[in-house]
């Protein structure tokens, strides 16, 4: 599992705009376009009766309760383990 998001830099020229996208694409009319389009889920419940039945019905896009209770999250390292990940990672990569 994972998650996006929608961000507007600090500095974005156009916050108003940024504003209005994100409040479009939030409404439950688009946001179920769009699930049922790329096939993922949405954090938008009220979506979910715009949503082909045969989407919400697919536990690997939405999981049943008793799978949800099965889930974690994966907390990040502290900077000492994540450097030494880094380290480790970049070792691995370029072979060195």
């Amino acid at each position: 599992m994972w998650f996006d998001q929608l961000a507007i830099p600090a500095d974005a020229p156009h916050v108003d705009e940024a504003d209005a996208f994100i409040n479009y694409l939030m409404k439950p009319e688009v946001a179920a376009k769009n699930t049922n389009y790329v096939f993922f889920a949405n954090g938008n419940k009220a979506s979910q009766k715009f949503i082909q039945k045969s989407i919400l019905g697919d536990q690997s896009i939405y999981p049943d309760d008793a799978t949800l209770k099965k889930l974690f999250t994966v907390f990040p390292y502290d900077p000492k383990t994540q450097r030494v990940a880094t380290r480790t990672w970049t070792k691995i990569v370029t072979g060195q």
